[in-house]
């Protein structure tokens, strides 16, 4: 466990003091007030591209008992499903110890590194959860230690018990094809992907998800694809509300999780860095360019 809850300040934004000595998850922390607005906004549009839902259908709960949400980061996900399912005893892991304002009382907070084994007894409960939920962890986690991270998993899991899984790739796709190799988002990702795969990251881990769950010894997996658009170009009238909707939540994404790695990691002025993001904001509001985040 690991309640440090100590910040420093990078750049104008709040970054854990402990992540950053430790090379564990260097981006901003939720209570930096651009990241809790971004957290709470990406939490709203996953929600509407899900569906308007939290679980996947696949996930198939009957009157659950105690859940995991591994990497709870504002405290979206966990809120919500505490407070739909106000009987079951929803337990939060994030390396950052947030304390939330009105917290459910069936919700509890736990701040814990998800690289260490998920077997602390003072934390968890063997064969006992109904779902395990972890979502947009990848930037913290080394790259050898997804396979044995899915096996803790199934180590906690009741029988019958389900886990649901969600990374982004973040190469930012053209569904056009008009996106060239010079392109502000292009050359994000050719630099964020070189930094992380330096900090033992792995920036390709979405597609490989399903291999890496299998491996864990988990059955009946299924893997499912989503595009997230960036844009108002979608026929569909609910993805292109997405889209409009993403612009910004993309630009500001790229921004949180490059911060660290260009500047202190790659050697970038904060200049040239705030240059790219701006160029990559205006890139982010070509339609034409058709643009998309894959899941």
């Amino acid at each position: 466990m690991s309640d440090d809850s100590r910040t420093v300040t990078i750049h104008g934004r709040d970054f854990q003091q402990l992540s950053i000595d430790e090379r564990i998850y260097c981006a901003p922390v939720a209570n930096d007030d651009r990241e809790e607005e971004r957290l709470t906004t990406q939490h709203e549009i996953l929600r509407r591209l899900f569906g308007d839902a939290i679980l996947s259908p696949a996930v198939r709960l009957n009157n659950p008992t105690k859940v995991l949400d591994c990497g709870y980061g504002g405290g979206d996900w966990a809120v919500e499903f505490a407070e739909d399912y106000e009987d079951c005893e929803v337990t939060g892991l994030d390396i950052y110890p947030l304390r939330l304002v009105d917290q459910p009382d069936n919700l509890d907070l736990v701040g814990y590194n998800l690289n260490d084994r998920l077997n602390d007894p003072e934390v968890f409960q063997l064969r006992a959860y109904d779902l395990i939920h972890s979502r947009f962890i990848a930037p913290g986690i080394k790259r050898n230690r997804w396979t044995p991270y899915f096996r803790d998993m199934r180590t906690l899991l009741r029988p019958g018990g389900n886990i649901q899984v969600a990374e982004y790739q973040l190469h930012v796709q053209s569904y056009s094809g008009r996106l060239t190799t010079q392109s502000a988002v292009y050359r994000w990702w050719q630099a964020y992907a070189s930094a992380m795969r330096e900090l033992n990251r792995d920036p390709r881990i979405g597609p490989s998800l399903k291999e890496k769950v299998e491996a864990a010894g988990f059955r009946d997996v299924q893997f499912e694809y989503k595009r997230l658009p960036i844009g108002n170009w979608e026929q569909d009238s609910l993805l292109a509300s997405i889209g409009q909707d993403s612009v910004v939540l993309v630009g500001d994404l790229l921004e949180s999780y490059g911060l660290w790695p260009f500047t202190s990691h790659l050697g970038w002025t904060i200049a040239q860095f705030d240059y790219l993001i701006e160029q990559i904001r205006v890139e982010l509001q070509t339609v034409e360019l058709k643009l998309y985040l894959p899941m």
